[in-house]
């Protein structure tokens, strides 16, 4: 399983990681911890210029440089990325941001739990998206 992760707190990227090894699968987890890296993946520059597509794609909105909802819109843009899940983690719980990330292209949208159990909790419901839309990617009449 390869995830790409778009994340600038070092804490909740520990976080995540926690998570998905208590999934007990084997994922390869790239990190951009700003926007402007972020859209280098897109691009295929720099560091991410040999880098494979992820099965899953996980975006804060609150990053550096660019923020989330820029790199969703570029991600969406592209034919390669249109049918890989896009989840939107960030600490915002607002309607109106949940809203406009599902008009630019995003899978569902996430509010950071606050609770570390929870915040653990959180690698097999991001990792069922992943699986969830490869099925539906593979097997879609």
């Amino acid at each position: 399983m390869r995830i790409f992760l778009a994340e600038d707190n070092p804490a909740d990227v520990f976080l995540l990681r926690q998570a998905f090894d208590l999934t007990g699968l084997e994922y390869e987890l790239t990190v951009a911890q700003d926007g402007e890296d972020a859209l280098d993946f897109v691009e295929h520059r720099g560091r991410h210029k040999t880098a494979c597509m992820p099965d899953l794609i996980i975006l804060d909105l609150n990053l550096p440089k660019s923020d989330g909802n820029e790199v969703l819109v570029c991600m969406r843009s592209r034919l390669e990325f249109r049918h890989i899940p896009i989840l939107i983690l960030t600490s915002s719980s607002e309607p109106e941001e949940h809203a406009r990330t599902r008009r630019l292209g995003a899978t569902s949208f996430f509010t950071k739990p606050a609770d570390l159990d929870a915040y653990l909790n959180l690698g097999g419901t991001l990792l069922h998206f992943a699986f969830d839309g490869a099925r539906k990617a593979h097997f879609s009449p």
